[in-house]
């Protein structure tokens, strides 16, 4: 992973891949990449590329998309009637409480 230390963003990338850092960029935008997956393609933090990807105002995907599938599969097994490990502390432990029927004390 590149740090501080290792020099410029810039000066990495035309080393690694032979070009400018706003062409590496455009590919990943161009292939639909998030900024997560530009991350470990690359070598740098998602703040790194987000930071250079503003400069050159090139927009990749934030991954937005995987939290609602996550979400929607989530709230799926949330509520199902049987317990699980997703909803297992949404639920009431004890025993349902019984009505019960009152017996006359009159003779």
């Amino acid at each position: 992973m590149a740090n501080q230390y290792t020099g410029s963003f810039e000066h990495i990338i035309q080393q690694k891949y032979n070009c400018s850092a706003r062409e590496v960029l455009e590919r990943c935008a161009d292939e639909g990449m998030t900024y997560q997956d530009a991350e470990k393609m690359l070598g740098f933090k998602h703040g790194t590329i987000r930071k250079w990807a503003n400069r050159f105002d090139i927009k990749l995907k934030s991954g937005i998309v995987e939290k609602t599938v996550k979400r929607d599969s989530f709230m799926k097994m949330f509520k199902q009637k049987g317990l699980n490990k997703y909803n297992v502390l949404s639920r009431c432990w004890g025993v349902k409480k019984r009505k019960l029927a009152f017996i006359s004390t009159n003779g």
